[in-house]
């Protein structure tokens, strides 16, 4: 299940040095969320459950630049609540990682980075 959370930049510079990372919720289109959202299409929903997390990610001031995650988590490697998140069993692995979404325009727009460009992208965003 495709899921989203915010990150900062030190967390995913750990989380590409260590090769796991400790997540509390993602973002995903659990059973409650496809029903209060039935009339978005897949596209839509994605777009939806990234700018969730990228709101939360606008809401840590601290960070010069907000980042999403999105995962893709194996089947039975999380647990579902109410709201619309998921929370893995376990740590993340980098391997789940699918792509970095920083949020720019106050949280209009999200740019995307691939896996294979995130050790460049970060010293743009740690430095």
């Amino acid at each position: 299940m495709r899921g989203y959370t915010s990150i900062s930049a030190s967390e995913l510079k750990a989380w590409l040095d260590d090769g796991d990372i400790s997540i509390v919720n993602l973002y995903a289109p659990t059973e409650n969320f496809l029903t209060e959202n039935s009339e978005l299409n897949e596209e839509e929903m994605e777009f939806a459950l990234s700018m969730l997390a990228a709101q939360d990610a606008l809401a840590d001031e601290s960070q010069k630049f907000p980042l999403v995650a999105a995962l893709e988590m194996p089947a039975g490697s999380f647990v579902t609540n109410s709201d619309g998140l998921i929370t893995p069993y376990d740590e993340a692995k980098w391997d789940y990682l699918e792509c970095i979404f920083l949020v720019e325009d106050g949280g209009e727009e999200l740019t995307w980075f691939a896996t294979q460009e995130v050790s460049h992208q970060l010293k743009i965003w740690l430095g």
